[in-house]
């Protein structure tokens, strides 16, 4: 879920606010080096000292710490050392009000933005839940965003709120295998929780964890291997997806079926724009109970097509023209997103 547009234009010019100021310091901390060897140069030049002697004349002259001149000044060295006091406090004081803008900014919008996102998150209802934030979940958050669905991501890693901020993702810095975790995620009221963690015993563990906090909740898991993918099932988890044989099996796709395997792509992928998959369930008042396919029309009139029909946990692939449609029926559709829309609108109503 992306934050409401105005949110995310206060977040990312407060963001560039601290850049801002961050690009001060470095060229407060740079003029005070620039300083350093003017100073150090000018009393080589105009006195004639060495360069040790020069140096520690600079520094106590910036610093402005009350010590003696290291040697007698001409009338011009005294004319150099009070332009360089001048120009050094300035600096300094520069210097040290950026360093205290990016300090005390930085913490202040930080703990307003997680209050802000807890705020959201105990308003919003029938959500995804995204257990951490690598090459697993990123496209998974992209899909979501892609087709305007809410979602949270939790990551324990705080290397990743600057991206998640920028992507204006909902999140919350914190180990999703903890209860308090979850429960500020929204758990309660979430419509699945996404556990996609690198170890499949940390994804039994969030398993196990929001089916006891929710026990109505979907989860869907990743699992590394056969032996995780079964200790999931077994923790409640409603599907779990193992990337190695989804890898393996496009692999076969692409050496032996690869007009297929386009076909997949174009169906799945959120780049390829052609054609989606969704699927849609058919409500109790919808005109189309009751209909058969063909009298549904819904090819002719919503130029979409039906794949398959889960009924009763049963799945009916390529169902035939004269299949009638039950009130309750999963009807998987494939067509172009504007149609799927209004054909899920009236498969609903």
């Amino acid at each position: 879920m992306r934050y409401p547009f105005a949110m995310v234009n206060i977040r990312r010019r407060a963001r560039f606010g601290i850049r801002w100021w961050r690009y001060g310091l470095h060229v407060g901390l740079t003029m005070l080096v620039m300083w350093t060897l003017v100073g150090t140069a000018g009393f080589v030049v105009l006195e004639g000292w060495s360069v040790g002697d020069a140096f520690y004349m600079t520094v106590i002259t910036l610093s402005t710490v009350g010590f003696g001149e290291v040697h007698p000044l001409s009338p011009g060295g005294r004319i150099f050392a009070s332009l360089l006091i001048i120009g050094g406090l300035a600096t300094a004081i520069y210097t040290f009000t950026r360093l205290g803008q990016v300090v005390l900014e930085g913490e202040l919008l930080g703990g307003l933005g997680r209050r802000r996102m807890r705020k959201e998150l105990s308003s919003t209802k029938d959500h995804y839940i995204l257990c951490g934030f690598g090459r697993a979940t990123r496209p998974v958050a992209e899909g979501l965003a892609h087709k305007d669905l809410p979602f949270c991501v939790i990551d324990m890693n705080p290397a990743t709120e600057p991206l998640l901020q920028d992507l204006g993702y909902l999140y919350l810095i914190d180990d999703a295998t903890s209860d308090e975790a979850l429960v500020n995620a929204g758990i309660q009221h979430a419509r699945a929780v996404l556990t996609l963690l690198p170890s499949d015993a940390d994804n039994l563990y969030v398993t196990v964890s929001a089916k006891a906090l929710n026990p109505d909740i979907r989860v869907i898991a990743r699992a590394g291997d056969e032996r995780g993918e079964v200790k999931l099932r077994r923790g409640g988890a409603h599907e779990v997806i193992s990337p190695y044989n989804l890898a393996s099996h496009r692999i076969l796709q692409a050496a032996t079926s690869p007009a297929v395997l386009q076909f997949m792509k174009h169906v799945s992928d959120r780049h390829y724009m052609e054609m989606s998959l969704v699927e849609a369930t058919v409500g109790e008042n919808s005109r189309m109970k009751g209909q058969s396919i063909a009298e549904s029309k819904l090819r002719s009139d919503y130029g979409v097509v039906i794949v398959a029909i889960r009924r009763d946990e049963q799945m009916l692939f390529n169902p035939g023209p004269q299949e009638s449609i039950f009130a309750g029926d999963v009807l998987v559709l494939m067509g172009h997103d504007e149609k799927l829309a209004q054909t899920q609108l009236a498969l609903s109503s």
